[in-house]
């Protein structure tokens, strides 16, 4: 998994992994208390379309707005100085 995130954007491998042993270790405790993995899986597969479906509500293409697609920018560019910082 890590390395396809890496692969399609470049980063974030420590995200992706860090998300997939805790949906993992989840699973084991719903395992252990005898739910079936396809009920587990099918749970899994609608939380994304849900997740899918919320992020695509919420999603702005300002790509035409020259002033808010700068403003994007900029706040991308924040998000990525502020990570940096925090990792000293």
């Amino acid at each position: 998994m890590s390395r396809f995130q890496n692969d399609e954007v470049g980063g974030g491998t420590t995200s992706v992994t860090v998300l997939a042993s805790e949906l993992l270790r989840e699973a084991e405790k719903l395992i252990e208390k005898k739910l079936h993995t396809q009920t587990i899986i099918a749970g899994w597969r609608a939380a994304t379309q849900v997740s899918h479906s919320a992020l695509i509500g919420v999603a702005q293409d300002n790509s035409k707005d020259a002033e808010k697609f700068r403003e994007d920018l900029m706040n991308i560019s924040k998000l990525a100085v502020d990570a940096v910082m925090r990792l000293k």
